[in-house]
């Protein structure tokens, strides 16, 4: 339940004192002092939030606040599907082919893809409900996903403690609680991956695909930012110049062309 403020009598001056502010948001006053005073103490985004919230901050000042703490400001929540990838976004995508790519935010939600990445989860249909068609959701329950990753939990495993760095992030944003619950109830091995507590930040690597049709494909995965959308990035994956898996994925394109 969140804290409020007790009765009391008129005040000389408008706004919060010290001593309620620091009730509201849940931390100390002595903290809350030292924070005003511009001492060097950490602050978390948890914090942060709780006082955003405490002191009403829009969008605007509440971005201005995480900027002066020296941390990164989160994106205004998003419903799933409610996000509008851009035209030029969805150009860029289709620039990418053979290479696959798709748009994701915070939460992991697929926004948009290219054909490239159609053909590459081969049998996994992307026509799905919004709520479903997510990175997290697909991993976690879609039979199909299994075989096609080397090391599946591995990535399963990484992917939850990439959700679980994210959540500190996601307090305000109500399809966070939505998904995690939903993957909760899900998955076995979600919720025993999810009590580890584990935090992970995303890093480029190399992942090795099984494909029904090609065979084998070693990709190396980048994410960009879109810095016109916060929240959003891209998510490319490409072979080595020269290497069988750019022959392979050239193949795949070619034979997706004619279905």
């Amino acid at each position: 339940m969140a804290a409020t403020l007790p009765p009391g009598g008129r005040r000389r001056t408008p706004g919060l004192r010290r001593e309620e502010v620091s009730l509201l948001s849940g931390v100390s006053v002595t903290w809350y002092t030292w924070l005003e005073q511009g001492r060097d103490i950490n602050v978390s985004p948890q914090i942060l939030l709780a006082l955003a919230r405490a002191l009403d901050l829009d969008e605007v000042a509440r971005a201005h606040l995480f900027r002066l703490a020296g941390a990164e400001p989160p994106p205004p929540p998003r419903a799933p599907g409610s996000a509008q990838v851009s035209a030029e976004l969805r150009a860029f995508l289709a620039a990418q082919g053979p290479n696959p790519a798709f748009v994701i935010d915070r939460c992991f939600d697929i926004l948009a893809w290219n054909a490239a990445e159609e053909a590459l989860v081969h049998g996994i249909s992307l026509d799905r409900p919004t709520h479903e068609l997510n990175v997290l959701w697909l991993m976690f329950t879609e039979p199909k996903v299994r075989p096609l990753f080397d090391a599946w939990e591995d990535q399963a495993r990484w992917l939850t403690a990439m959700l679980r760095g994210q959540a500190a992030y996601e307090l305000d944003n109500p399809r966070f609680g939505e998904l995690t619950e939903a993957l909760l109830a899900a998955s076995p091995l979600f919720r025993e991956l999810w009590a580890a507590h584990d935090v992970e930040s995303f890093r480029s690597s190399v992942r090795r695909f099984h494909h029904p049709v090609v065979g084998t494909l070693d990709l190396t995965y980048v994410r960009l930012a879109v810095d016109d959308d916060p929240g959003l990035s891209v998510v490319v994956h490409f072979p080595q110049p020269g290497s069988p898996s750019q022959e392979r994925l050239l193949r795949l394109s070619r034979s997706s062309r004619r279905l």
